[in-house]
């Protein structure tokens, strides 16, 4: 299991569209082929190479790689981090789905399905180090400095949120979105 960043656009324009489709789209460099025919990292240069084949070789290689990791590394179960562009929060999800391209004109046509955990949780609620962890500066990145996957994965919220919600009654559960509980658990442990 892995712990990823990805972002929504250098202006966090595509947030909305992560958020409500339940999706991390890659928006990188407006690839609109579809990856999954890819066997190597050398395969996606290429492509890269040949759409823009004024850019440095620094740059093809940046984006290869963080185009594999999208395309090829991340797995079904592993976690993301989205810090948002919007406001002063991170979100949370699950990767649910492997990658897909469906090609559409408001979209990028390539993404991964993902259930948000968490969705607006202040920044005020991670410790400096992850937030500097949660700050590279490439569109996806897999996160793995000072342990920070078991770090956020063992985050007492979160544990605790899910620990409370699992012992609600059922009726109860239904009534109150884990949305909901969850803010109400960072009220209660900010206190």
């Amino acid at each position: 299991m892995a712990l990823w960043l990805v972002r929504a656009g250098r202006q966090g324009q595509l947030e909305h569209s992560f958020l409500d489709d339940e999706r991390i789209y890659l928006n990188w460099g407006g690839i609109d082929a579809d990856l999954s025919q890819f066997k190597s990292r050398e395969e996606v240069k290429d492509l890269l190479r040949a759409r823009l084949p004024d850019a440095a070789d620094g740059k093809i290689v940046n984006g290869a790689g963080q185009i594999w990791a999208f395309v090829s590394k991340m797995q079904t179960g592993d976690w993301v981090v989205l810090p948002s562009k919007m406001k002063p929060a991170i979100h949370v999800g699950e990767i649910v789905g492997g990658y897909k391209f469906e090609p559409s004109a408001n979209r990028p046509g390539q993404f991964r399905k993902v259930q948000w955990i968490e969705t607006d949780i202040p920044r005020s609620n991670f410790d400096q180090e992850l937030l500097y962890s949660f700050g590279a500066f490439m569109t996806v990145c897999q996160i793995s400095r000072n342990d920070v996957e078991a770090r956020v994965r063992a985050d007492d919220l979160i544990d605790e949120l899910l620990r409370l919600y699992g012992e609600l009654d059922e009726d109860i559960r239904a009534e109150i979105p884990l949305k909901r509980t969850w803010a109400l658990t960072l009220t209660d442990s900010e206190d």
